[in-house]
């Protein structure tokens, strides 16, 4: 029997001497006592026998979200900005930052990314 967990956080069944990531499957005999109770509370759930064991598959990384420039530390807007290639969005972040180095990095990397500008 395979089972798996639906915690958002990990889940321990002392009795069967186990610790389950969330969404992690596992193989085992037959549910302990409180392994029947986990499954009773939904805190698991029986799954079916072609299911593979071991930790769910990480989500491929999404494409980073649009960076809030005023939220992040200085250097990491400088850092974000320096991957920016759309002139309009620079010239957009620097009429609105007020930081005198990201305004620096931002005037700098317009000048890279606007045609004819230096590489």
């Amino acid at each position: 029997m395979k089972i798996r967990s639906k915690r958002p956080g990990p889940l321990v069944i002392a009795d069967a001497k186990l610790r389950l990531r969330p969404g992690e499957v596992v193989e085992v005999k037959a549910l302990s006592p409180q392994g029947e109770g986990a499954l009773d509370r939904g805190f698991i759930e029986q799954v079916g026998e072609e299911t593979p064991v071991g930790p769910p598959e990480a989500p491929k990384a999404a494409s980073p979200a649009p960076a809030e420039y005023d939220r992040l530390s200085a250097a990491d807007a400088i850092e974000q900005i320096d991957d920016e290639t759309d002139p309009k969005k620079l010239e957009a972040l620097l009429k609105t930052e007020r930081r005198k180095t990201v305004v620096v990095a931002i005037e700098r990397r317009l000048q890279e990314v606007k045609p004819g500008g230096t590489q």
